[in-house]
């Protein structure tokens, strides 16, 4: 059964700009959205998830049953370093129905830029993104998780995320708490600890 309204994605709702260079520039896919429903709908709006990749599309164009249109995503690398996967959503339809578009790559960036998002420095080899993250408020029984990234410069700047999580119990002393974690990775083959800390107040 055709619903009355209904864009739906042809082909890939998901495409990848393969591996890119912050110096390249921008760069973009372009996806294409059919009518498969029985009426006209108009697209109103377009967003993305970041300020780094922008959305572009034939905004108020009546798109008729069984035709199609473009939606380009491009993404700007400056900046910008490792893994990415940037959304782009379509808003149509007088009931704001909305279709999601995802661009995917791994920016290589320059090492001035390199260095700003992995500030902190615990060997020649290994640099880190944060090493103390603020947790706010945290109730018994709530949890929370934070991310951190370690650049292992010795081994093509690749990186390893790592996931911190705290969840105070009925023991976790009450008011400003600094909580240390160590997490673990590899530096030249061999074990290294990182000590982590999250500030929390726990009530």
């Amino acid at each position: 059964m055709l619903v009355a309204d209904s864009l739906v994605a042809i082909g890939m709702a998901t495409l990848s700009v393969g591996t890119v260079q912050e110096a390249g520039g921008a760069q973009e896919r372009t996806f294409w959205l059919r009518n498969a429903g029985r009426e006209a709908v108009t697209i109103t709006q377009g967003y993305t998830s970041c300020g780094c990749t922008t959305i572009h599309y034939a905004k108020g164009k009546a798109v008729a049953p069984g035709d199609s249109t473009a939606v380009t995503l491009r993404f700007n690398p400056q900046g910008r370093g490792g893994e990415f996967e940037e959304t782009g959503t379509i808003v149509y339809g007088p009931n704001g129905k909305r279709v999601a578009l995802t661009l995917t790559g791994t920016c290589i960036t320059s090492e001035e830029t390199l260095l700003r998002q992995f500030p902190i420095c615990v060997s020649d080899g290994l640099r880190l993104s944060a090493n103390r993250f603020d947790l706010g408020i945290m109730h018994v029984g709530e949890r929370k998780e934070r991310t951190v990234v370690v650049l292992h410069r010795q081994e093509d700047n690749r990186q390893e995320r790592i996931t911190v999580t705290f969840a105070p119990d009925e023991k976790a002393p009450k008011g400003l708490q600094h909580i240390e974690r160590k997490v673990t990775t590899k530096e030249k083959g061999k074990k290294k600890e990182i000590t982590i800390t999250l500030d929390v107040i726990v009530k």
